[in-house]
C-alpha cells in the first residue's frame, strides 16, 4: 500500500479521526464512492446514442426520410441536446460549487430521467395514434432538450465528485478514465445492442424505454452517492458546504490559467470531430460501405469499446510519466488520416475506426486531468463546467453543420457522406492546431502539465489567489 492510500491529501484537509482501511478517508471507502461515481453518467451516456442505430424507424415514425429532410431532422435531436449546455453547464458547474455536489447532482439527474421518459413518450404516443407524428418528434425533441439540459451539468458533477476524491493522489487520471470507461460503456451498449433490442422485441420503442431504465440506475446512484458522502462528513469538517455562504463568483473564470483556455478549446475541435462522427458512423457504413444495420452498429461501437477499455489504462499511464500535452497532439494528430481514409471510401473501414477510438481513449485522458492541475480547487466544478459549455457549443453548432451537409440536395446521400467526412477532418486539423499551441505555452509557462505527479503530492492550484502552491515534483 502506497502512501496516498494511508494518508490521501483530500480538500478538507486532515482527518480528526485516525485513517483506516474502511473508514471514509481509507482507500477501500474511496474506491467504493469511485464505483458508485462511475454509474451516475452510465444511464445518460445510454440514453445520448440509443437513438442512433435506430434513426431510420425512429424517424419514419414521425413521418421523415432521407429523402424529404430526415437527416436534417434527426441531427437536430442531437442538436438540441447541445444547444441548451452552450449557457446551462456553465451554470451547472456555478451551482456544484454553490450548493455542493451531491444537492446539484440530485437535480441533474432528474432533468435526465423526466427527458429520457419524454424522449420515449414521443414515438409511443404516435403508434397509439395520441399524438400527430410532427407533434410527436416536437415532444421528442423536447425531450432530448430536458434530457440534455441535466446530462452534461450531470458529467460536470461526476468529473468533480471523481476529482474531489482522488486530487492529491497519483491515481486522478486512472480513477478519471474508470470513470469515462464505466459512462462509455452505457454509450458501447446503446450502440451495440439498440439494433438488436429492436429486432428481439419488434419494436425500436422498446430502445427508448430501456434507457429511461437506464436513467433511472443513473438516479438511484446519486443518492447512494449523496449517502456516503454525507457520512464522511466527519472526516472531511472543511468539505460541508453552506449555501448561504457561498457566493457564485461569476469572475473565477477571468483567472483561469490561458491553458485551461487552450485546453477547452481543443476539447470542443477534438470532439466536434469524434461525437458527430460516432453518430453519423452506422448509417455511413451503410450506406456507403453497404453493411447491413447490425454490422454497422458493431463497427461504430469499435470507437466507444476502445476508449472504455484503454481509458483507465492510458489514465494511469499518464499518472507514471506526465507529458500531457504532448500526448494531446499525437492523439489529435491520428484522428485527421483516420477520417481522412474514410472520406476517400477506401477499403477496410475497421482500421481507421480503430484508429480513431485509440485516438478517442488518448486524448481525453490527458485533457480532463489536466484541469485541477491549473485550476483552483475551489473553483473545479466551475471550470469543468465552462469546459463543457465551450464544447457544447461547438457540438450544436457541427451537429447543425454536418446534418446540413448530409442533406445536400442534388447530391447522392453517399456524395453528402464524403464531403460531411471532409468536414470532421477540417474540425481534426483546428484542434491539432490548438494542440500544438498548448504544447508551446504550457513549456513556456513551467511545464506543470508534463510533471508527474508524486505519491502524496497535492496536485490542485491554491484555493486561494494568496496562498503559496503546494510543490509539485517535476520528472519532464
Amino acid at each position: 500500500m502506497d502512501h496516498e492510500d494511508k494518508v490521501p491529501l483530500l480538500e478538507g484537509g486532515a482527518s480528526p479521526k485516525p485513517t483506516s482501511c474502511c473508514a471514509p478517508n481509507g482507500p477501500v471507502y474511496r474506491w467504493a464512492i469511485l464505483l458508485v461515481v462511475s454509474l451516475i453518467c452510465f444511464g445518460s451516456y445510454f440514453a445520448y446514442d440509443e437513438i442512433e442505430p435506430i434513426e431510420d424507424p425512429l424517424m419514419e415514425s414521425f413521418g421523415y426520410n432521407k429523402t424529404n429532410g430526415g437527416t436534417a431532422k434527426f441531427g437536430l435531436l442531437y442538436s438540441v441536446y447541445s444547444f441548451p449546455n452552450t449557457v446551462l453547464v456553465f451554470f451547472g458547474g456555478l451551482l456544484g460549487d454553490k450548493i455542493g455536489l451531491r444537492a446539484a447532482g440530485f437535480v441533474f439527474v432528474i432533468l435526465v430521467f423526466f427527458g429520457s421518459v419524454l424522449v420515449a413518450l414521443g414515438p409511443q404516443l404516435a403508434y397509439l395514434h395520441l399524438l400527430t407524428p410532427a407533434n410527436a418528434y416536437i415532444l421528442t425533441a423536447a425531450g432530448r432538450t430536458l434530457f440534455g439540459s441535466g446530462s452534461e451539468s450531470l458529467n460536470v458533477i461526476q468529473t468533480s465528485m471523481t476529482s474531489r476524491w482522488f486530487a492529491g493522489t497519483s491515481s486522478l487520471a486512472f480513477a478519471m478514465g474508470l470513470v469515462l470507461s464505466m459512462s462509455r460503456l452505457g454509450d458501447f451498449l446503446a450502440l451495440a445492442v439498440s439494433a438488436n433490442i429492436a429486432q428481439l422485441t419488434g419494436s425500436f420503442r422498446w430502445v427508448l424505454w430501456v434507457g429511461c431504465v437506464m436513467c433511472l440506475l443513473s438516479m438511484m446512484s446519486v443518492l447512494v452517492y449523496g449517502f456516503l458522502d454525507r457520512l464522511s462528513e466527519p472526516y472531511f469538517p472543511n468539505r460541508k458546504v453552506n449555501p448561504e455562504e457561498n457566493e457564485i463568483n461569476f469572475k473565477a473564470i477571468l483567472h483561469f490559467d490561458p491553458r485551461f483556455w487552450l485546453v477547452a478549446i481543443v476539447c470542443m475541435c477534438y470532439y466536434g470531430g469524434i461525437f458527430p462522427f460516432v453518430t453519423v458512423c452506422s448509417d455511413f457504413l451503410q450506406q456507403n460501405y453497404n453493411f447491413h444495420p447490425t454490422v454497422a452498429g458493431y463497427y461504430s461501437s469499435a470507437i466507444t469499446l476502445a476508449s472504455m477499455v484503454l481509458s483507465p489504462l492510458l489514465g494511469k499511464f499518464l499518472d507514471v510519466v506526465g507529458r500531457r500535452p504532448f500526448f494531446v497532439l499525437l492523439g489529435s494528430f491520428v484522428v485527421i488520416p483516420a477520417h481522412v481514409i474514410l472520406a476517400l471510401n477506401l477499403p477496410y473501414p475497421i482500421i481507421p475506426i480503430v484508429a480513431i477510438g485509440l485516438s478517442f481513449s488518448l486524448v481525453p485522458s490527458a485533457l480532463w486531468p489536466s484541469i485541477p492541475m491549473i485550476v483552483k480547487e475551489k473553483e473545479l466544478a466551475t471550470a469543468f463546467g465552462t469546459m463543457a459549455a465551450i464544447q457544447n457549443t461547438g457540438l450544436a453548432i457541427i451537429n447543425y453543420v454536418a446534418g446540413r451537409i448530409g442533406s445536400l440536395k442534388g447530391h447522392t446521400v453517399q456524395q453528402n457522406y464524403h464531403w460531411v467526412m471532409w468536414f470532421f477532418v477540417m474540425m481534426d486539423s483546428v484542434g491539432l492546431l490548438f494542440a500544438i499551441l498548448l504544447v508551446i505555452v504550457d513549456r513556456a509557462k513551467g511545464g506543470k502539465l508534463t510533471s508527474v505527479v508524486k505519491k502524496g503530492v497535492q496536485p490542485v492550484a491554491s484555493s486561494s489567489l494568496n496562498e503559496v502552491p503546494p510543490p509539485i515534483n517535476y520528472d519532464s
